[in-house]
């Protein structure tokens, strides 16, 4: 993956895992059968876009439920070939999936990638209800970066209430004691924040106050280290508030391969979203 400022990153295991999850993930999505029934735009900018999965065939007069989801990629890379993959496996569940893209770094800073999930999510609440789903049964997630951004948007209570956040492998705190920028960490400081001190208000651990949004964390055993780190942490955190807060560590997993296990429609996720939305 080419950086921002043009440049290679070194090779080094982390940009192996990432170069390989696009590759896999673009595959994945090349293979969905599954065309959207809508795609809304909540901006001008290409990025700002959201497409919406509906299943096939009639499910009666009762509305669907939600799943809206945000795609990683360390805020700077990433769109809908890396959201695709999931239409097959949530329609199934049944549910609408909102697969949302978003404007990013470095040429768009910070806030401006929460400004964009927060009006997404606002957008599918508004207009979803037209394409057989149920506002009021809707689940906010993302992978990476946009497990980040979705958690951001429910705890600043940008949006509409809503049944679970459900974040995977998402850094929950963003406050690096700034690092240098040529390390995964440093990445935020160089490519996303406008100051350094915007990794306080960017780190959802510090946004939990007057949180009574059941949050649902999962990373992967083999995981990053600030991520395993920052979910644990954000857990004990919701916690000793006394926060509704589930977690699953899945065994053996890298932090991309728990974004692609979700192409399977049986995947335990699923089962903890259903039980959200049921």
């Amino acid at each position: 993956m080419r950086l921002p400022d043009g440049h290679f990153p070194a090779p080094n295991p982390e940009a192996e895992a990432a170069a390989a999850y696009d590759r896999r993930a673009r595959l994945l999505s090349a293979q969905n059968r599954l065309p959207p029934v809508a795609t809304l735009d909540y901006g001008p900018h290409p990025k700002q876009r959201i497409e919406l999965y509906r299943p096939a065939g009639s499910h009666g007069n009762g509305l669907l439920p939600v799943l809206v989801f945000l795609h990683g990629g360390a805020w700077i890379a990433g769109g809908m070939e890396w959201l695709r993959f999931m239409a097959e496996a949530v329609t199934h569940q049944p549910a609408l999936l909102a697969a949302v893209s978003y404007r990013l770094a470095p040429q768009d800073k910070w806030p401006t990638q929460l400004d964009d999930a927060v009006a997404a999510v606002r957008l599918v609440q508004a207009e979803v209800r037209r394409h057989g789903g149920d506002p009021d049964r809707m689940v906010v997630g993302g992978h990476s970066a946009g497990g980040h951004l979705a958690a951001l948007a429910v705890l600043t209570r940008g949006i509409d209430p809503v049944r679970a956040c459900m974040p995977v492998s998402g850094p929950m705190d963003l406050r690096y004691d700034r690092v240098p920028s040529d390390v995964g960490k440093g990445r935020v400081y160089r490519y996303l924040f406008r100051t350094p001190e915007d990794d306080e208000r960017a780190s959802p651990i510090s946004a939990l106050d007057g949180n009574a949004t059941p949050f649902h964390l999962v990373w992967g055993e083999n995981d990053f280290d600030r991520i395993i780190d920052s979910c644990a942490r954000m857990e004990a955190a919701m916690r000793d508030a006394g926060q509704s807060v589930a977690s699953r560590v899945i065994p053996a997993a890298g932090h991309f391969d728990t974004h692609l296990v979700l192409n399977s429609a049986r995947n335990e996720w699923y089962h903890a979203f259903r039980a959200f939305v049921d």
